[in-house]
């Protein structure tokens, strides 16, 4: 029946749908359609991400940057790393994935080879993104940056060792603060925007240490100066304690030995 001008339809209205509005944090369709068209995934992010973080450090990354970066927006990024935090735990992951490799994998390396491979690649891997630094030892405090292969060779070498029970897991935290320890304090850096007023008090301070009060201390300081913790204003890359690490691995490779010996000894009794 065809329809006269001025009467009303016999269909019902179509309802209209409302827009649904993207959660906080996900992209709206316009911006996944675009990150579609963009071979983006985990890896390439991530590996964007540390590129940044190396050249600006961490305190200036952000999202944003990191998505122009990729030319992306950035609630593209979401699809892939829920927020900040978990990418800079992927991004600390990212880096110290070569660790576990740098142990020879030719034979079967005593444990003292094994930790010392690991100590030595945890530290060149810091000292190629020393602004990761500050942060990669709270991240592995907290599982953010877990590394199985890691973990791996720390107790076969544990194992090697000779240890058991409570004193494998207290050899096993002993190693993993070895690890932190001293790479993320050779790397400290000066404060944020420090130059040489900075550097200057840092030294003034250092030199007025009252040699009447502290004679041992005041004695040694030209030695130390500018080559210790706690006492320098130049940060581990440009001027390196490798001296210093070196002494740090032997003495945690004697300790762990001799602590070894003594455990089995109370045990036999």
């Amino acid at each position: 029946m065809p329809r006269i001008a001025g009467m009303a339809s016999s269909r019902p209205a179509a309802r209209r749908s409302r827009p649904v509005r993207p959660g906080p944090g996900r992209p709206r369709k316009g911006e996944a359609r675009a990150a579609a068209g963009v071979a983006l995934g985990r890896e390439r992010i991530l590996r964007a991400a540390l590129a940044l973080i190396d050249a600006q450090g961490l305190a200036a990354f952000n999202i944003r940057a990191l998505a122009a970066s990729l030319g992306v927006a950035p609630a593209a990024l979401y699809w892939h790393v829920p927020n900040r935090e978990a990418l800079v735990s992927g991004v600390i992951a990212l880096a110290l994935e070569g660790v576990a490799a740098a142990v020879p994998a030719d034979g079967a390396p005593g444990w003292q080879a094994r930790l010392r491979a690991l100590l030595v690649a945890f530290r060149a891997a810091l000292r190629a993104h020393p602004h990761l630094a500050p942060v990669v030892a709270s991240e592995l405090a907290y599982n953010a940056a877990f590394d199985a292969p890691l973990l791996e060779h720390i107790v076969v070498a544990l194992e090697q060792a000779r240890f058991e029970g409570e004193g494998l897991v207290d050899a096993f935290n002993v190693v993993v603060a070895a690890l932190c320890g001293f790479a993320t304090l050779e790397l400290s850096t000066a404060p944020s925007g420090a130059g040489e007023a900075w550097a200057e008090a840092c030294r003034a301070q250092i030199d007025a240490v009252d040699a009447a009060r502290h004679p041992h201390l005041a004695g040694r300081l030209d030695a130390l100066r500018n080559r210790a913790f706690l006492l320098r204003w130049t940060d581990g890359r440009t001027q390196p304690l490798d001296g210093g690490f070196e002494a740090w691995i032997d003495v945690l490779l004697r300790g762990l030995e001799a602590r070894s010996r003594a455990l089995r000894r109370g045990a036999r009794g």
